[in-house]
């Protein structure tokens, strides 16, 4: 039989909290969960553009990998933004990247597990 522990405070809080990455694209506020967050790019510059389903994206090229980065509101990209947000994103045993652009970024938001909109921000990373 097992005795009961406290956990470590540095675990305890990832039980405990959410962490959120927060950023803000054209004036609206997008939470992302910290843990689907696989790179904050500053000053990102666009190797290219291209057009799918008639919207613009643009790619970021970092050796064999090509990310794509979004509007998250289905519009076309602009091409200076201040940050591009990686998403790092899974299904079965295949990884990929994708991204957002942003205006702001606060990396280090934090709400209670237990928050009542935990399950909407979460749930298209998981």
């Amino acid at each position: 039989m097992m005795n009961a522990f406290e956990l470590p405070k540095s675990i305890l809080s990832l039980a405990e909290e959410l962490q959120i990455t927060q950023i803000s694209w054209l004036g609206v506020t997008v939470q992302i969960p910290k843990f689907a967050v696989y790179a904050i790019i500053e000053n990102p510059l666009f190797d290219k553009v291209i057009y799918r389903n008639g919207r613009e994206i643009g790619l970021l090229n970092f050796g064999r990998y090509s990310i794509p980065i979004l509007d998250p509101f289905r519009g076309n990209i602009e091409l200076k933004p201040n940050y591009a947000v990686v998403i790092s994103h899974s299904r079965g045993n295949l990884f990929g990247l994708y991204g957002y652009p942003a205006d702001y970024v606060d990396p280090d938001v934090h709400i209670s597990s237990y928050h009542g909109s935990v399950p909407r921000i979460v749930r298209d990373y998981v």
